[in-house]
């Protein structure tokens, strides 16, 4: 699998650049590598001897970091795991404190326009949507396997779909006849359950749902956030791109957590219910791509980055 086959911009590359603002002697954590964009540029800012961890589940999606980053050989260091696990490797590692920490949300190029990955319903491949190959639950594990209940309830909660239990009706139904195998054909058979104007946005949605609980990111998510601001130096800077609200909520309270803490000395808090802030908000919206940006790589329009740095 070689990397130019594949079309991929890093998205809001500058703007995490420009916030993350690396020096030379940063440790620097990439918890989503992918191809390795965002660590190349940030390692390009460093004249000295920044080093770099990158973690990523899936292990193709590290070989094509290795061959971008061939230019930084000694410097970076590729985890074919889930930042959740971080904890664990710092341990292991030996690191001392982290000062940046990146991570971007989306999926990888790999991961869409490869059909054999099974995460998009543009293109035949079987339903996988595993990010590593170790796990064995895939998406049609869950699809052919769990009770209307249980699909609904995750229709509802990782795709928002109001229609959910509708959804979850027909999947059972369908199995039923034959069991679901492919991406496209698990689309068309489900797809009587939206307008046709809605078609596009509504299985999005469900593979949107499915995914995340494929791959349990949301707990993943809220899991890293603490290990790596718990490990992160004073000074140190949290950079995080979401592309959907559940995503975007779990970032936005994490840091409004830091920033507005509850006071826990009984004396203090009859004064006010808060201490002082952990962190300072460097961004205090978040910042979405430009038009120019979303015109060249359209996947990256429903992007959000929020930053934060530890005081």
């Amino acid at each position: 699998m070689e990397d130019f086959k594949f079309e991929h911009v890093s998205v809001l590359l500058d703007e995490i650049c420009d916030f993350l603002d690396p020096k030379e002697t940063d440790i620097i954590v990439d918890g989503t590598l992918g191809l390795g964009g965002h660590t190349k540029e940030l390692l390009k800012r460093t004249e000295g001897q920044a080093r770099a961890y990158g973690f990523d589940l899936d292990s193709r999606n590290l070989q094509i970091a290795r061959n971008r980053l061939k230019g930084f050989d000694g410097r970076v260091s590729y985890i074919n795991d889930s930042f959740s696990s971080f904890d664990h490797y710092y341990k292991v590692m030996k690191m001392d404190g982290i000062d940046k920490v990146v991570l971007d949300l989306g999926l990888s190029s790999p991961h869409l326009d490869i059909a054999e990955h099974g995460f998009s319903f543009k293109r035949r491949g079987p339903l996988d949507m595993r990010y590593s190959r170790k796990q064995k639950i895939t998406a049609a594990t869950l699809i052919n396997k769990l009770p209307s209940d249980q699909l609904a309830m995750i229709l509802k909660s990782f795709g928002e779909l109001s229609n959910a239990k509708l959804i979850a009706r027909k999947i059972v139904e369908e199995r039923a006849v034959s069991p679901f195998k492919y991406t496209d054909e698990f689309a068309t058979r489900i797809e009587v359950c939206f307008h046709p104007k809605d078609r596009v946005k509504g299985l999005t949605c469900v593979f949107q749902a499915i995914r995340i609980a494929v791959n349990d990111e949301l707990r993943t998510l809220s899991k890293g956030l603490e290990s790596l601001y718990n490990h992160l130096s004073s000074n140190g800077r949290i950079a995080v791109i979401s592309y959907h609200s559940l995503e975007d909520r779990i970032v936005k309270n994490f840091f409004r957590k830091l920033e507005k803490p509850l006071e826990t000395d009984p004396e203090k808090s009859l004064k006010s219910i808060y201490a002082d802030p952990l962190v300072e908000m460097i961004t205090k919206k978040p910042v979405k791509p430009g038009d120019k940006e979303v015109e060249v790589n359209p996947r990256a329009r429903s992007a959000k980055l929020r930053v934060i740095r530890k005081i």
